[in-house]
């Protein structure tokens, strides 16, 4: 964005004057964002590649702002001059938030803080409407898996061969997908790219966009599978503090991990198909380091014992 537009954004959401827009500090797959400096402080700025659903947007935004209000650590969305959440500057949708630095993501974040942070954005108080949608509950299926390994050795992709080997686990995975109780309002994207922490360690939670209807419990396996990294002390410290917190949600089964199963595997088949697609280095580097996340930790039947395990003892 060019000064005038910064200064056009700063006025839609009466940000102040001297306005400066800086180059992208960060890029998602529905957007990137810069950030904003004004004569009141700094703002991050997020610019949407395709169209967005309004309603969505401005429920998400509206969840966003009662956790902030509710103190769990995360930036503040900033209405426009008439309330909105979701605006348009010269064709572009844009969100903006208050500026928070972090840190690269990272899952070995002190998993006490992580266990704290999640009962408190469990504790929000909220009012569910819909379904969950399928991304957080259907498997991608024998059929689709199969085809991803054809592709991807006519591809000549670097994972074909692992990737192959890995279908047998990531099918039984699959099995354990049921139906999920819409109990309350979720983040529903807590991987360590969402849940990072500031500079001098205090935890953050950012990017709200896929927030939606769902389970605390299955929230609770995700997060306990992406910090606790299959390592004992790490499981029992973050649900304990969980609990201690007074998170309502309880890991109990297998079907517990639903939620993340179908997400890392929806992920997965997104990112092979980018792999294959890529029409330059960068996108198919960025690809290719996904698979390999999913390849290199799968959320597999012996690593759901082991969490469970860990909870039990």
């Amino acid at each position: 964005m060019s000064e005038l537009e910064a200064a056009a954004v700063a006025d839609l959401f009466d940000l102040g004057g001297s306005a400066r827009m800086g180059d992208v500090v960060a890029r998602g797959e529905q957007g990137h964002i810069r950030r904003l400096d004004t004569d009141r402080g700094g703002f991050a700025v997020k610019e949407s590649f395709a169209g967005v659903d309004d309603a969505e947007a401005e429920a998400t935004a509206g969840f966003q702002a009662r956790c902030h209000e509710a103190g769990v650590p995360c930036p503040r969305p900033v209405p426009d001059r008439e309330g909105r959440y979701l605006s348009e500057v010269d064709g572009v949708a844009v969100r903006v938030m208050t500026w928070v630095d972090l840190v690269d993501p990272d899952p070995l974040l002190d998993p006490q803080a992580v266990g704290e942070t999640l009962a408190r954005l469990h504790a929000v108080p909220t009012t569910v409407t819909g379904e969950p949608h399928p991304w957080h509950t259907e498997p991608v299926g024998t059929q689709e898996w199969r085809a991803l390994v054809k592709a991807s050795r006519a591809g000549g992709a670097p994972f074909a061969d692992r990737l192959a080997a890995l279908v047998p686990d990531l099918l039984a995975a699959e099995a354990l997908l049921t139906p999920m109780t819409s109990r309350q309002v979720l983040h529903l994207d807590l991987w360590a790219d969402n849940l990072r922490s500031e500079p001098g360690g205090a935890p953050c939670v950012i990017d709200f966009d896929n927030a939606g209807p769902g389970d605390p419990d299955r929230e609770l396996a995700m997060v306990l599978f992406e910090f606790g990294r299959d390592v004992g002390p790490r499981i029992r410290t973050l649900a304990a503090a969980y609990a201690e917190s007074g998170g309502a949600g309880r890991v109990t089964s297998r079907e517990d991990f639903g939620l993340p199963v179908a997400q890392l595997h929806h992920i997965g088949r997104y990112q092979i198909l980018g792999w294959l697609a890529a029409r330059d280095p960068e996108a198919r580097a960025r690809a290719h380091a996904a698979v390999e996340e999913l390849i290199d930790l799968p959320l597999n039947l012996a690593m759901i014992d082991r969490i469970l395990d860990e909870l039990g003892s």
